[in-house]
């Protein structure tokens, strides 16, 4: 008995389409590893972080909002200056790295001592807990904290030296796309990995002030937060 003749112009259809799916697992695959170590970046703790979970304690989730989008728009200006260092538009000047070191530790350090400071009004959290509003004492406004956000994730210069030798790592010269196209890609997967993880920590927090209601405990957690600011800040300061 003969085999029928369309057998062989099926088994060479299937084998494009295996061979199509095993080179798309493999680029998927690279993407989840850069979701990975997106990811570990993202939730690994740093001033954006520690700020607005300290907010999202004393005021409520929805408060601390205003400082996850000015951190999450300081990032995307830093992946834009890293897309024109990639294609040597652009030169990091030792100098100017030196400068915005040294202004992100003093302010970091800034920050820190006025969160050391602060103290938490009796009630707020109880307040904020059950109603997700501002705090009875709190005076920031969600510009000043969108400000803030942007000036505590822009002033460091390890983003600027990390990003240009994290993101080629996860870029394949040869692919169909652009490597710029790459690129854009996982800066806007970054970006908004970066906000979704920031805003989480933030919603995070604001359920934990449920167990921090006592004043007391607040204020040690703004000490904590404090003191962590500080030491960034002096790491910023001296490292090289």
């Amino acid at each position: 008995m003969q085999r029928p003749a369309f057998r062989a112009p099926i088994r060479l259809h299937g084998r494009r389409l295996i061979h199509r799916f095993r080179t798309s697992v493999m680029s998927f695959r690279l993407y989840l590893s850069f979701l990975a170590a997106s990811a570990v970046l993202i939730y690994a703790p740093g001033p954006v972080n520690l700020l607005t979970m300290n907010h999202a304690l004393r005021a409520g989730w929805r408060r601390a909002l205003p400082c996850v989008w000015g951190g999450t728009l300081a990032v995307l200006l830093q992946l834009a200056l890293t897309a024109l260092c990639l294609n040597s538009l652009v030169h990091l000047d030792e100098r100017a790295l030196t400068v915005l070191r040294w202004a992100g530790a003093a302010y970091l350090v800034w920050l820190g001592c006025k969160q050391w400071l602060s103290r938490a009004p009796a009630g707020a959290a109880t307040a904020s807990a059950e109603t997700g509003g501002p705090a009875a004492d709190d005076t920031d406004t969600g510009r000043a904290l969108f400000w803030r956000g942007v000036a505590t994730s822009g002033l460091n210069p390890k983003t600027l030296l990390f990003f240009p030798s994290f993101f080629p790592q996860f870029i394949i010269a040869d692919a169909d796309w652009s490597l710029n196209a790459q690129f854009l890609l996982l800066a806007a997967t970054f970006a908004v990995l970066f906000a979704g993880g920031v805003a989480s920590m933030a919603l995070f927090s604001h359920r934990l002030s449920r167990v921090l209601q006592r004043p007391a405990r607040m204020r040690a957690m703004n000490r904590v937060t404090g003191g962590l600011l500080v030491g960034m800040g002096a790491i910023m300061a001296g490292w090289n």
